[in-house]
């Protein structure tokens, strides 16, 4: 009857773990093509922008390729994941429990197999489960540390090249493309001295100030 139940722990424990570093790598996949997506609009919107700077060369209209930000309301740094804080996984968290469940099913099996009475196959059972817990434990940690060592910090804008995508008009915001970490990003942008920055202009960025950073032509 204790066999049963060993081995229950195992195959639901371990179907647990599966199933949830498997949904684990579907979302990871679904990130991608959402990076994937991402550009095909970053790559729209600079061949939009590039037809409106043809189209202002064939009006003559000095101002007619910019794009007027003035009027609408560009998301803060810190509603684009510029910070975020990684907390840390419990001890008690469901995968650490199910690694328990398996390590508790696997050691009690290998406890009847070695022709232990049910009492006795209690102590491999329990001494498994614990080093089993304890190292899911540990290994989650060191998942969510090198997830926190990859979140972006305001600080870490300070001294980035990008290109902008939006054009910056005289004294009002436009956008500039960004890599921070391995990660690109879209991030409101003003010029330095107020002046107008075009498409595809190389720039440094100087600061924040106001939920957007402070860029330079380079």
């Amino acid at each position: 009857m204790l066999t049963c139940f060993y081995l229950s722990l195992l195959i639901i424990g371990g179907g647990y773990i599966a199933v949830t570093f498997l949904v684990g790598e579907l979302v990871d996949f679904g990130e991608d093509v959402g990076h994937v997506i991402e550009g095909v609009s970053d790559s729209a919107a600079e061949a939009l922008s590039s037809l409106g700077e043809t189209l202002e060369g064939v009006l003559g209209g000095a101002e007619a390729a910019d794009v007027d930000l003035g009027e609408i309301e560009l998301p803060e740094i810190g509603e684009i994941g510029l910070e975020h804080e990684v907390e840390g996984p419990s001890p008690f968290s469901l995968r650490t429990v199910a690694m328990f469940a398996v390590g508790f099913g696997a050691g009690g099996l290998i406890g009847k197999g070695l022709g232990f009475s049910d009492a006795v196959s209690l102590a491999p059972a329990s001494g498994v489960a614990l080093m089993t817990a304890s190292g899911m434990w540990l290994f989650l940690r060191f998942l969510y540390g090198e997830q926190g060592s990859t979140s972006i910090q305001a600080t870490d804008y300070l001294g980035l090249v990008g290109r902008v995508i939006i054009a910056i008009p005289e004294g009002k915001p436009g956008q500039v493309a960004l890599v921070v970490k391995g990660q690109r990003m879209n991030v409101p942008a003003r010029s330095e001295d107020g002046s107008p920055i075009r498409t595809h202009t190389e720039v440094e960025v100087l600061g924040m100030e106001g939920g957007m950073v402070v860029v330079k032509r380079l």
